[in-house]
Order: structure tokens, then sequence, then C-alpha cells
């Protein structure tokens, strides 16, 4: 018999029924396979498609209202350091601080101010933030508990005016004459190095009388320096007095009239930002196309340092990966910073991806080159970000609660620092599919570098440190309504497609190898099948479906 005619079996049973079934059977397997494989791939099309439809950002899309007007409170809470051996530090011993807290407030953040720019798909906005507090999430009223911490205000003058009083020596006479500078030290002397004052006024703003008497001096002298710059012929003199001006009337700005010092803002935004809407482009959703009108920054020395990248932090991009870079944009830090995968963790019934600011973040540039850009103007240990850049040079710090990941001098100059990650890490964590932050915890701490001021009364011998005044953390978690929402309108739908088609893909391929397994039994001697298996199998080593399949005809012959 050919064998042609021999594989496929007599004549007289070709179109037999037992020979029709099967076909059926295998071509109905075939088609289940493909069903299953359609969902598998047309299951991520229909899922951007609706979370295109839910979150772009337009007047009178599905989120407009909630991207305006966020729904889920959200709170900063605040923990002050409080110095407790404050004759020591001003003896020169190390601050011993202890963290008092917390100081829990609600903040408002409507965005305002929202224009459209259709021809590029993005939209400008304010937003204003407004801190209320809750004492009943608070350690008491914040205006009750005083506390004690290191003068700021006079470190901030004494980081702006000392280095103007070292180079009054190099005006000429007629100049330092017609100067009223020291009418403003003898105003400042009368201020003590450690000030206790309350959690309220050290977090939101510091009023002293002095303050107020010394700014209009300030900017007097200012402007007369200005007046007699024309009339200097050396250069030395010159930029002198240029130095001189510029630092007085800097010194001036930075007390608001009515002489109250604050390094927390209530009430005012943070600049206008104008970022894509997702109506051209999903995957540029929040993402920031200018913030104050540039796409880079003038405060650092390299041209990736001084890029604005990334979003605002509320969201990401969809189909958000374990391997990805989150970047974000903080006016805090007033630089771009990225996020890393952590873990996945589950809140309210929904899986999320944990993204955290890494170790190096902070890091100098001594071990990763390309942050060497952020050391700027002075380079310190790694672990803090000097933000006096572009805080008109007040010397101030950012970095983790208790110097987290920070070089160890830091804590060696500072005691009471005891970091730890759950409490004290940058945590953000995502819904995958939508890229929507469903829980985070910013977590930042200011810190003054203290320094020894001229003007300062009673020969005081401060330690050179970093002395952490309060850190915050901005937090928000989705409420069960908005979960529950998220659950029942996407996910569940997502997590019975892929039972589906997983089942559709398992039942097609089984009832193909076994109707196939069957009739090539049935077809073919005991010889034949073995030699036809062992083919398959040298064709396709890397299948486990042919291991399988040999598998299975093989105990069937031995039966």
């Amino acid at each position: 018999m050919p064998a042609a005619k021999k594989f496929w079996g007599r004549d007289e049973r070709r179109c037999t029924k037992r020979c029709c079934k099967a076909s059926c059977l295998i071509v109905s397997s075939l088609l289940v396979l493909c069903v299953g494989v359609l969902i598998v791939f047309g299951m991520p099309i229909f899922v951007s498609h609706e979370i295109k439809l839910t979150f772009e950002v337009y007047n009178g899309s599905a989120s407009y209202d909630t991207w305006v007007l966020p729904k889920e409170p959200v709170y900063m809470t605040y923990f002050v350091f409080n110095v407790t051996n404050p004759d020591d530090v001003l003896n020169g011993e190390r601050p011993n601080v202890q963290e008092v807290g917390p100081f829990t407030y609600l903040e408002l953040r409507p965005r305002q101010n929202i224009s459209f720019m259709p021809d590029n798909g993005t939209v400008k906005w304010v937003q204003p933030k407004t801190y209320v507090l809750d004492e009943g999430k608070s350690l008491g009223n914040d205006n009750d508990i005083e506390l004690c911490t290191i003068n700021f205000p006079i470190m901030f003058l004494g980081a702006l005016l000392e280095p103007a009083i070292q180079k009054l020596s190099i005006l000429p006479e007629f100049v330092r004459i017609v100067l009223d500078i020291p009418k403003i030290l003898n105003a400042l002397s009368g201020e003590d190095a450690i000030i206790c004052k309350s959690a309220k006024e050290i977090i939101w703003g510091l009023y002293d009388p002095v303050f107020g008497r010394i700014q209009s001096l300030l900017k007097q002298e200012g402007l007369n320096i200005q007046k007699y710059i024309p009339m200097l012929v050396k250069p030395l003199e010159k930029e002198a007095a240029e130095f001189i001006s510029s630092s007085l009337l800097k010194a001036a700005a930075l007390i608001p009239e009515g002489g109250v010092i604050s390094l927390q803002q209530n009430g005012t935004d943070d600049g206008t930002w104008a970022t894509f809407t997702g109506t051209k482009d999903m995957s540029l959703i929040n993402t920031i196309d200018l913030w104050q009108n540039r796409r880079l920054l003038s405060w650092w020395k390299s041209h990736s340092c001084n890029m604005i990248n990334g979003t605002d932090g509320t969201q990401f991009k969809p189909n958000v990966k374990k391997s990805d870079k989150l970047f974000a944009f903080t006016t805090e830090l007033c630089r771009s910073i990225y996020l890393i995968y952590n873990q996945t963790i589950h809140v309210k019934g929904i899986e999320l991806y944990r993204f955290t600011a890494p170790p190096k973040l902070f890091d100098n540039g001594t071990n990763y080159g390309f942050l060497k850009g952020f050391c700027a103007p002075h380079c310190w240990p790694s672990g803090t970000q000097d933000v006096s850049v572009c805080n008109g040079g007040l010397p101030v710090m950012m970095s983790s609660p208790h110097f987290l990941y920070a070089d160890p001098v830091y804590r060696e100059n500072v005691t009471g620092m005891n970091p730890n990650f759950e409490r004290h890490a940058t945590l953000v964590d995502i819904e995958p599919h939508t890229g929507l932050m469903l829980q985070g915890n910013k977590r930042l701490q200011l810190n003054v570098r203290v320094s020894n001021v001229s003007f300062l009364p009673g020969g005081y011998n401060l330690r050179e440190c970093f002395l952490p005044l309060f850190y915050g953390n901005e937090s928000a978690i989705v409420s069960d309504t908005d979960a529950a929402r998220l659950r029942h309108s996407m996910l569940k739908p997502l997590f019975i497609a892929g039972i589906v088609q997983w089942s559709l893909i398992s039942l097609g391929t089984f009832v193909f190898i076994i109707t196939l397994t069957y009739n090539i039994r049935r077809y073919l001697d005991e010889n034949e099948v073995r030699t036809f298996v062992e083919l398959c199998i040298l064709a396709y080593p890397s299948l486990s479906v042919w291991s399988y399949l040999r598998g299975i005809v093989h105990s069937s012959l031995d039966e």
C-alpha cells in the first residue's frame, strides 16, 4: 500500500462518522484556542481604550471633577525636633533632639486658573495649598506646645549678611561712613542662638518685631550702596559693593511685611504647571510639559540635572511595569527625582506596586557620577540636597527623615536620629493598569546649616552641623468607595477575562492534543506512531507540548 494511502487509512474509512467527529473536534479545539489567543491580544487594547475614556483630562470627562478637586483627603503631618540641651549647644556640644508630634493638617489643594491648550494636548493650572489643623489626629494644638530649636531666622540672615560684612572693609571710606549697617547689627545683637517657640511658629512662621524693624533698614542700605557703585573705579571695590547691595536686598526680601519669617507656606501655590491631558497620547498623561513656563531649570550644574522630568507624582502612565523608573518633579527639592519598584502589596483588595526613592537619590556624585550636577552651590557629604540655590541663598538642606540613607557624619553631629525605612522612606503605591497612585507617603526633612554668626552676643561657640527642624509626611489613601468602584468596573472584568482566556487556551490545546493522539493511534501501527512522535520531538525539542504528547502516546501503546 502506498505510504500516503497507508497514513490516512483505507479509502473506505476516510469519511466514516468517527472520522468526521474527530475532524470536528480538531477544528473546534482550534477555534477555541484562537478565541483565547484573540482575548489575550484584544484585552489590552480594550483596557487601554477604557482607561483613556476614564482618565484623560478635559472638561466633562469622567475624572475631570476629581482632577480639579481631589475627593480623597490629603494630610500633611509634621514632626518637630525639640533641642533638649540648649545650654550645651551654646557651648559647642552636639545638639540632642527629640521628635515631637504628630501635628496633622488637612491639605486642601484645588486646581485653579485652568486653561486647555488643544494644539499640543496640555492644560495649564496652579494649585494653591491650604492647611487646616486636625487636632484629633495631632498631639495637641500646635499653638500650645512649646519647643526649642536653633534661631533659624538668625542663621538665615547670618548666611546672607556675614559674607557682606566681611567685604565692607574693601569699600572706600567715603562709602562706609554713609552706611548704617552697624545699626542693623546692633538690632540683631539682642537675639539668642536658641529660641523656644510654639510648634505652629516653627512650622508656619516665626514672628519677631526686630525683623520687622530691620527690614526697611536692609532695603534702604542695599539701595544706598547701589547709588555709589557708578562712582567706584576699582573693579574689586565695585564687585564688593554689588555683592553687599545684593546680600542686603536678599535679606530684606527674606523678611515679609510684619516680620514673620516662615519655612512653610500656607495658602500659596508653587507655580504654574502645564501637563499633558492624555487626549493625544495616553502614555504622557500628567507628564509635565512646562513648569513656570520653562522646560529646563537653571540651578544645577548639568543639562540632565536641570531637566524637568516626569509627573507631579499623583498619576503615572498606564501599564506600569516593575522594571520602570517613575520620574516626578518636586518643588520642595527644586528638581526631578525617580522611584524604583520595591514590592507588591495589597490595599483594600487591590494589587499595587510599591515604588520608593532609591538610597542613592541624594548621592553627591561620589558613587554615581550622573548625580554630580546636583552638587551645587556646595558639595556636602551624600544624603542631603542643598536647596539654597533655589531659596535665595538661605542655608536650607533637604533630606529623608532622620537622615535615612545619609552619610553617617550627619548623625554623628546630632544625636537623637533613628532612621527607619517603613517610617521615613518615601513610598508610592500604584495600581499598575491605570498608573494611579492609590496610597502614598512623601517624606522630607528640612535642615538648617548651623554656623557661628558674628553679631550674636555672648561669645557663643556653636558646633557646625546640619540641624533638623522638622520633617513632613504628605499622605493619602484611596477611599473604600473609590477602591470598590475600581475593583468592580475595571479590575474584576480584567480578572474574569484572564481566567476565561487561559481556560479557553488550555481547553483548546487539551482537546486538540487528545483528538490528534487518538487518531494517530487509530490509523498508524505502533512502530509508525513511535517514529512519528520521535520526529516531532526532534523537530520541536523546546516545546513541552510534544513531550507531553509523547508521554500520552507511549502510555496508550503500552496498555
